[in-house]
Parts: structure tokens; C-alpha cells; sequence
């Protein structure tokens, strides 16, 4: 008869703490729930960058071609490689008697230089007219050639001649065609100031003459036609950016740049970054071999310049190794959470939970701006000052539960403990 009892009684006993634990636990269930939270942290703002660290190499600003298509016109090369020249220094000897058919050349060459700069010029000025009598925006055309009507009710029509390398794209961006056209013209002129230098020689002491002040970095004398590099004295920094990588950096993009010669680090800006797969020029290949990423795609190496704030001329070689790292992303005052934190996440979007103003755990949406050092750096979402918790059990809960936290702990600095003269602990043990 005990046996019973008993057996009854523990079955009772547990019904009635199965239906209390349904009621209080249940997804129907009216009481309130707290929730213990072990892991949170206040939102403070604060400066937040992503840098991209690259392998660079030193290499010249610019650098000038001069080019002489009659062999038998040089007498004397006076320069060799490594040698520093001015603006009018003398490269080379060239024979009186052969110096004329050179001549002749040159000014051939100016002649279509100058044709091709006022084609591109022309150009360039219908291009501003269309872009300007538009309001500057873009225009619909899928053509070439096009026509507009301007303040004073006349019809102009232009034409992008695209023997001159100049183009308007196929959906109309006048801002293209009129970069291209500047960038044309910058060279044109590069080859007219090089050529007006060799024309201004004396004919009685004829001579090949470098036009800019820099370093003789080749010297050809075996193959037609004969050339002089030469290098500019200032330095820029070129390393590429992989394919996965073109998408995240800009020009004007911050750089901080370190190589052997230089006291410090100094600072500078990406000047360029290619749109077209670098030449199998010596650059690359000192890259690759700085930086041997193997990617799917081998010709996905798209050349970045970086230039220093301040011109750097000496103490570092052409062709020396730096080391290059491009802030492609920064955020002032910005809040930022552990990257675990955010559930739910698609792109650069997602949620957390945050500690609202009712006590309660609440998920709130928050948008992305980047990740750094395994943090999430939001856009939006949290407020600087707000608690954001951590706690898978809080999504178990279809509405937010009230949640309680530990209180905050500080542990004592060892080293300040033992700096402290005991006389310090006894008035605080009286004081209290």
C-alpha cells in the first residue's frame, strides 16, 4: 500500500512541476522572463581603418624617351647609364653631315605631333560644349557623332575622332572622352618639348640633348632606333593590386610607406590606379617575385603609383624594396562590435542585441561599414553609450526578455599595489 502511495505521489509531484514549468516557461507563457548575460560591453566610439599592407618598389616619376631613328647620325655617345644629367646636358655627338636627315625627321615628326594635338584639342573643346550645354550631365547618345543645340539656338555637331586615342564610351559619359583627351594631350606635349630640344641645336655643332633634368637609365646603341632613357631625379612607389584586391583601393587613398634610406616612414596618397593588366615590364616582375601570390586569373595585376607628400629624391635607389600600407577604408567616431555578435548576417547587413531603456534584450538591425581585427565597424544601428550583449540563448526568445548582466569588475594593477606605501592601506582601513 506504500508502494502505491508513494508511486503516486512522485507522479503527482512531477506533473505539478511540469504544468508550473509550462506555464512559466511556455512560448504562451505571461511571466516575465530574465535572462543572465555574461558577455556584454558599452558602445564607445572611436577611429577605425582597414589597411592593406603591399610589397613596392621604388621607381621614377616620369620618364623620357629620346629617340633617333638615323643610326649613322650619331658621332659620339657622351653618357652612360647612371649618369646625371640636366635639361640641355649633351647625350650624344651627332655628324654634321648626316645631322640634317635627322633633322629632317624631327620636324616631320613635330609637324604630326602638332596636326594630332589640334585634332585632339578640337576635340576636347566639343566635348566641355556638349557636357556644359547639358548641365554636366550625361548625355543618351550611342553614337560617335552627335548633336546639341546651344543657348544661342545653334546646332553643333562634334565628332570624337578615334585616330587620336580619344573616345566617347557607348553610354555618353563626356567625363571619359574629356580625361582621355587631357591625358592625350599631356603626352603630345611630353614629345614636343623633347623634339624642340633637338631642333634648337646649332647646325654647325650639332648634338642630341636631353630635354629634363634626371638619370640616364639606357643607353641604346645596337638597335634601330637608337634611344636614351632617362629617369626623373623624384621617386614614386609602384606596387599592383590583385584581382581581388582593385575593387577596395582608390586614388588619393592614404599610404604609409617604409623603405631602407629614409629615417622614417613617410607618408603619401595612391596617385593612380590601372584599369588595364600591367606590362611584363621589370616592375612586375620584382613584384612577383617580392610577393609570389598565385591567383586563378595571371594577368590580374593592375599597377598602383604612390606618391610621398614630400618629393623624394636621394638616399633611395631605383628598384629598392618598401613596404607599402594603404588605409582603403577609415571611419571616425564610429562604433564597432566583435564580428561574433552580429546574427543574421548578409552582406553587410545583420543584427545584434542591445540592452534598451525597458531592461530588455532587444535585437536591433545594424549595417556594416567594414571588419577590422574581428571587429564589425557599423554604420548605423547602435548608439555610442549603449550595452550590446552577447548571448546565444537570447534568440530562443520570439520577444525580448529581460536580461540581467554581472556588474563590472576591475582587478587592481600588481605593480601600482606594490609601489604603495603601507601606510597608505592602514588610513584606508581607519577610513573605513
Amino acid at each position: 500500500m506504500n508502494r502505491f502511495f508513494f508511486i503516486g505521489l512522485s507522479i503527482a509531484i512531477t506533473a505539478f512541476i511540469a504544468a508550473n514549468a509550462l506555464l512559466m516557461f511556455g512560448e504562451k507563457s505571461i511571466i516575465s522572463k530574465n535572462v543572465y548575460v555574461s558577455e556584454y560591453e558599452r558602445a564607445y566610439p572611436n577611429t577605425y581603418a582597414e589597411k592593406l599592407p603591399k610589397e613596392a618598389i621604388a621607381a621614377p616619376r616620369e620618364t623620357t624617351q629620346i629617340y633617333v631613328q638615323d643610326r649613322e647620325a650619331i658621332e659620339q655617345w657622351v653618357v652612360n647609364e647612371g649618369d646625371t644629367v640636366q635639361a640641355g646636358s649633351e647625350l650624344a655627338l651627332l655628324n654634321e653631315a648626316e645631322s640634317e636627315e635627322q633633322r629632317s625627321l624631327w620636324e616631320s615628326e613635330k609637324r604630326a605631333l602638332e596636326t594630332e594635338k589640334s585634332e585632339v584639342q578640337n576635340s576636347l573643346r566639343a566635348l566641355e560644349s556638349a557636357l556644359s550645354a547639358q548641365g554636366g550631365s550625361e548625355s543618351e547618345s550611342a553614337t560617335d557623332r552627335s548633336t546639341i543645340t546651344n543657348e544661342d539656338g545653334d546646332t553643333i555637331e562634334f565628332n570624337v575622332d578615334l585616330s587620336v586615342g580619344v573616345e566617347v564610351p557607348q553610354d555618353g559619359s563626356y567625363a571619359t572622352g574629356i580625361a582621355q583627351a587631357n591625358q592625350r594631350l599631356a603626352s603630345i606635349e611630353s614629345q614636343l618639348a623633347v623634339i624642340d630640344a633637338q631642333l634648337s641645336q646649332s647646325l654647325s655643332n650639332p648634338a642630341l640633348v636631353s630635354p629634363v633634368e634626371g638619370i640616364v637609365s639606357k643607353v641604346n646603341r645596337d638597335s634601330n632606333p637608337l634611344s636614351v632613357e632617362i629617369y626623373s631625379a623624384e621617386k614614386i612607389f609602384v606596387t599592383y593590386a590583385l584581382e581581388d584586391e582593385w575593387q577596395d583601393v582608390t586614388a588619393q587613398d592614404r599610404v604609409l610607406v617604409q623603405a631602407a634610406g629614409l629615417n622614417e616612414a613617410v607618408s603619401g596618397t595612391v596617385l593612380s590606379v590601372s584599369e588595364v593588366p600591367a606590362d611584363d615590364s621589370r616592375w612586375l616582375k620584382a613584384y612577383r617575385a617580392l610577393d609570389p601570390k598565385e591567383q586563378a586569373n595571371p594577368i590580374a595585376f593592375y599597377e598602383m603609383q604612390i606618391l610621398a607628400d614630400e618629393p623624394i629624391t636621394e638616399g633611395v635607389p631605383f628598384g629598392s624594396t618598401a613596404n607599402a600600407e594603404i588605409t582603403v577604408n577609415e571611419a571616425a567616431d564610429a562604433i564597432a562590435i566583435p564580428q561574433p555578435w552580429v546574427f543574421d548576417r548578409y552582406d553587410m547587413n545583420g543584427s545584434t542585441y542591445v540592452l534598451n531603456e525597458a531592461g530588455l534584450g532587444a535585437a536591433v538591425p545594424v549595417t556594416i561599414n567594414f571588419d577590422v581585427d574581428g571587429k564589425a565597424v557599423l554604420a548605423e544601428g547602435v548608439a555610442a553609450g549603449a550595452l550590446v550583449l552577447k548571448d546565444d540563448t537570447l534568440r530562443n526568445f520570439k520577444t525580448a526578455p529581460k536580461v540581467f548582466m554581472p556588474f563590472p569588475s576591475e582587478r587592481p594593477d600588481y605593480e601600482f599595489a606594490k609601489s604603495t606605501n603601507w601606510r597608505k592601506y592602514v588610513e584606508f582601513l581607519l577610513a573605513q
